[in-house]
């Protein structure tokens, strides 16, 4: 083997390596995240109505919450909201939303255990009522 033959294959082994570590670094990383949206939803799928899951996200206002939204085998969409640190697990019909937020727009959250809508730049609106909360 001549000699730049040899200087490919190390840096062939190097970008190689890097990237496997890089890989190896973002599953390690994701591996909570997984864990929880895994757990939520069979919890969610055990304790509800639930049948189909649409959307899964994790928020924090005052505590952590996970949200899931789905539908149940009729085809009404349902928000469920999972205290991470214990709790109640409160199920609402979307279709009784009084804002304009929707799953698209905001996430379904808990906020001194009443359900709120919490925007991208952290502002909350209530569920019940559309009204401004915090922000």
């Amino acid at each position: 083997m001549t000699k730049i033959s040899q200087i490919w294959i190390g840096v062939l082994l190097i970008i190689l390596a890097f990237l496997i570590g890089t890989i190896f670094f973002y599953m390690q990383a994701m591996s909570p995240y997984s864990r929880a949206k895994s757990d939520a939803i069979s919890l969610v799928k055990a304790k509800t109505d639930v049948k189909k899951v649409t959307n899964f996200d994790i928020t924090t206002t005052t505590d952590t919450t996970y949200s899931v939204i789905g539908q149940d085998s009729k085809g009404q969409a349902l928000g469920v909201l999972i205290p991470a640190q214990g709790g109640e697990i409160k199920v609402v019909k979307l279709a009784d939303n009084k804002s304009d937020l929707t799953e698209k727009t905001a996430t379904l959250t808990l906020y001194d255990d009443q359900v709120a809508w919490q925007t991208k730049d952290m502002v909350l609106y209530a569920f019940e009522t559309g009204e401004k909360l915090k922000g």
